[in-house]
């Protein structure tokens, strides 16, 4: 495989596992005036997306025929109404593209489904997410009584703010902003605007750009389709349901109290061996409390963070400057309870250095040291991990060793080599049961 077509796999894979946050998965209908007892009208679109010959990822777009009685000469993808004989959505949009353009659906990967858009009119518009490995297969062959123009578009420009106009609407009551993209093609002015802009809007920010950007680089070889196999594996996992809430009661804190939420962002990358490293910082020397300590780039949830991955995404920007968009999230695990009120995470002033180790690490018992401690009448052990890089020695220990542990048993599924016995605040599996993994 090219790095190209690598590309297009890797996107394929990544676009296999989204899923529509519930809140959007259904059009709101009641609220803008339409009764729920209205007769619904469904049609479905084709994003169908291709690597364009400057590697950027590109989406195959349509000019409207002028001889069109309605939104004649406008920009639009691919799709139409629902018929009869329609299985789904999948089937409208690749029939409406052939019967359109001139695709072959068998060209066409579909890899997801978008959640689906509601117009004025009382049609809800369902994106369907196609890649097109093969762009050379394809000649237009645009049907002259709907279509008058084949065209394709940089789909990160959906993201950006170069030309791009605005105007503010409003419709029953509800204020909105009508986005209007120009995008100049040969002589030709194009401009993207109303339901098509709001769709292509929406599948750029499911990374479909951003993320797929980040994760080709010059060396696409089998140390990278490691990785892309564990983003796959770690994207399907779940807490096992005895983890996904840390124990509170039984160590003397009422579940009354109010608590302190907090988030930290274990950054994965493969070293120059083909090993599984992690990004670590050393606290501050002048810091008052945990000075010089080991930790996870990460601090306390803020008001305007959205969720954990926003708090651990702009902890770790602020600390020691990781772009975010950099980071592909493939998961979160379970939660973990402190034994004491959280003491927030230093800024990047507050950062002495920033450095890796490798990930496995924590299951071998290799430069590794325990001392038994007990809390509140519960036994654990404390672990201390020894790393030398260059001239300097760290040891990662407490919270920062118990998360890593855990971590490592995810990703390379099984135990530590050691007896981890851990305490039941920090969420613990019984170390029976590591062999489950």
């Amino acid at each position: 495989m090219s790095e190209k077509s690598q590309k297009l796999l890797s996107l394929a894979q990544q676009l296999r596992l989204y899923k529509p946050p519930d809140s959007l998965n259904n059009p709101t209908r009641r609220q803008n005036g339409i009764p729920q007892s209205a007769k619904p009208k469904t049609a479905a679109v084709l994003i169908c997306i291709f690597e364009g010959n400057d590697g950027d990822l590109r989406v195959i777009l349509t000019e409207r025929s002028s001889r069109l009685s309605s939104h004649s000469g406008e920009v639009s993808l691919p799709g139409g109404k629902r018929e009869e004989g329609d299985a789904d959505d999948v089937e409208t949009a690749l029939r409406e593209a052939t019967e359109e353009i001139g695709l072959d659906p068998s060209l066409v990967d579909v890899v997801t489904v978008l959640e689906p858009f509601m117009t004025k009119y009382a049609m809800t518009v369902v994106p369907v997410v196609g890649i097109l490995f093969d762009k050379k297969a394809f000649n237009p062959a645009p049907n002259m009584n709907e279509v008058e123009t084949v065209f394709d578009v940089p789909l990160e420009m959906f993201l950006k703010d170069e030309n791009r106009r605005e105007q503010e609407k409003e419709w029953m009551g509800d204020k909105y902003l009508l986005h209007f993209f120009d995008y100049q093609s040969g002589r030709k002015m194009y401009t993207v605007w109303a339901i098509t802009a709001s769709i292509l809007i929406r599948a750029a920010s499911v990374k479909v750009a951003v993320k797929t950007q980040k994760m080709a680089s010059e060396n696409r070889g089998e140390r990278s389709q490691k990785l892309i196999s564990l983003s796959r594996r770690l994207s399907l996992y779940e807490p096992p349901p005895h983890l996904n809430n840390p124990a509170r009661r039984q160590h003397g804190i009422p579940k009354s109290a109010n608590p302190k939420r907090a988030a930290v962002l274990i950054c994965i990358f493969e070293g120059n061996d083909g090993e599984l490293r992690v990004i670590l910082t050393q606290r501050s020397s002048q810091l008052s409390s945990h000075s010089g300590e080991v930790a996870l780039p990460g601090g306390k949830r803020e008001e305007g963070d959205a969720d954990d991955i926003a708090t651990a995404l702009r902890e770790a920007k602020e600390e020691i400057g990781l772009d975010p968009s950099l980071v592909d999230v493939v998961t979160v695990i379970e939660p973990y309870m402190t034994r004491k009120a959280f003491n927030p995470t230093p800024d990047a002033s507050e950062v002495e250095s920033v450095f890796d180790v490798p990930l496995e690490m924590f299951l071998k018992n290799e430069n590794r040291r325990e001392v038994e401690d007990e809390w509140m009448g519960d036994k654990f052990l404390s672990h201390f991990f020894d790393y030398q890089s260059g001239e300097k020695g760290f040891t990662i220990w407490a919270f920062t060793a118990a998360i890593l542990i855990r971590v490592a048993a995810i990703v390379y599924q099984r135990p530590p080599a050691f007896l981890e016995r851990r305490p039941t605040l920090w969420n613990g599996i019984p170390d029976k049961d590591l062999a489950k993994l």
